[in-house]
């Protein structure tokens, strides 16, 4: 069954809180690979907090390749590079709403990326106009807060079973900033291979392993 996502509203405010219950909810080994990853993407002078949505259900493969779409196109218009983090997420059914793919993303670039290019991109790739009023809920572009718990929220579905993350061009801002390491590789491997043992292998659905945009 294919049905429309849910506002974030809700969620987006509780990301500013001090202990939200989305990151309560975690199991203790997901919050701290969640965590780890978070404290290492934190330094980046992020500009901005995207939830990107489609306007129905597509396959995991089309909602990446829309993804990459977007990185590519943003930094054609901004001419510079853009880093991107993006948690891919989907739910197969919620109170008996299914929540098609979806994206939550930090997004950042040496230049200014303008809030309207990141809006008029997103909905011209998924083909929901610009016009004021007109499918707004597609895309929704917020100030990135530095105390917020922005990585760990785009995160938070790194280990589930419909979730995914993807990565653009983080080595060109990781690179030469002081503050956390690069997470434990044993953390990583472990997250990923929780990940594919609970990924059903029949299924057309899920999500590619993690990767880099490309």
């Amino acid at each position: 069954m294919t049905g429309e996502l849910r506002s974030n509203s809700n969620m987006e405010e509780s990301m500013k809180n001090s202990n939200p219950y989305w990151h309560r909810n975690l199991s203790t080994y997901d919050r701290q690979t969640v965590d780890a990853v978070a404290q290492w993407l934190r330094p980046v002078p992020w500009q901005w907090f995207v939830t990107a949505t489609f306007s129905g259900n597509i396959r995991a493969e089309t909602a990446a390749g829309k993804l990459r779409a977007f990185a590519n196109d943003l930094e054609r218009f901004i001419r510079a590079n853009v880093c991107c983090v993006a948690g891919q997420e989907s739910k197969p059914c919620l109170h008996g709403v299914r929540v098609p793919w979806h994206f939550h993303l930090l997004l950042t670039s040496h230049a200014r990326i303008p809030q309207e290019a990141i809006e008029a991109i997103w909905r011209g790739l998924v083909g929901c106009g610009s016009a004021k009023g007109q499918n707004q809920g597609n895309v929704l572009v917020t100030p990135y807060a530095a105390h917020s718990l922005g990585p760990e929220y785009c995160l938070k579905a790194m280990n589930d079973t419909y979730g995914d993350w993807h990565l653009h061009r983080l080595e060109n801002f990781l690179s030469n900033l002081p503050g956390p390491s690069k997470p434990n590789h044993r953390i990583l491997r472990s997250a990923r291979r929780a990940k594919q043992q609970t990924d059903d292998p029949l299924s057309v659905t899920h999500a590619a392993p993690p990767s880099k945009i490309r």
